[in-house]
């Protein structure tokens, strides 16, 4: 059965008679459109893969992929933080034209989110974090990655470059799921009874 994400505050509610004949987040009342679905893994682990072009909106395109995970808001928000760096070098830095792919791989296990940005240009040496000027604009988005990644790389070959991290989320996605379910539910319930 699917989740809903709210577009409105992030929540993600379960579709249950109540909220699937209502079709509102119960927390801000935002509608809930139907291609806001998620469907949860039943293992432990997911995948998911998006193959956008080296455009400047690609960023916001692949912030809203990370946006649809079903972890933590917290950790949500790091990855999203991190998709926008690593989807901004690749569209900078790699020589590529609108033309070109970059592709996003997200992969979910209990623990972690791994975030994978490959694109066809040439590559490069992972930078020194304590080079150069911290005051001096551009250049410092590794900076970022490596202060909120748990773990970062770059990998190279002959068809392209894929920059990668890993983020330690606290609950199982699962977890944190049936966590908004159930916060939901016991919320919209509240409500009922204090309107009776």
């Amino acid at each position: 059965m699917p989740y809903y994400r709210c577009p409105g505050c992030g929540l993600t509610v379960h579709s249950v008679a109540a909220f699937s004949t209502a079709r509102v987040c119960p927390a801000c009342s935002e509608p809930l459109p139907r291609d806001s679905k998620v469907y949860p893994s039943s293992t432990d682990s997911g995948q998911f893969r998006r193959v956008l072009s080296a455009r400047p909106e690609a960023v916001s395109k692949a912030r809203h992929t990370v946006r649809a995970l079903p972890v933590a808001a917290a950790a949500r928000n790091t990855l999203e933080l991190l998709v926008s760096e690593l989807v901004s070098n690749s569209i900078i830095h790699a020589g590529l034209t609108e033309r070109d792919p970059v592709q996003v791989q997200i992969t979910t296990r209990s623990d972690r989110v791994r975030l994978a940005v490959r694109d066809p240009g040439p590559g490069f040496a992972a930078p020194s974090i304590d080079a150069g000027d911290p005051l001096m604009p551009g250049g410092r988005g590794y900076v970022l990655i490596d202060a909120m990644a748990d773990a970062w790389g770059i990998d190279d070959d002959a068809s392209g470059c894929t920059a990668w991290c890993e983020v330690v989320v606290d609950e199982q996605p699962r977890e944190a799921i049936d966590r908004a379910v159930t916060d939901a539910y016991l919320g919209d319930l509240g409500r009922q009874m204090a309107a009776s």
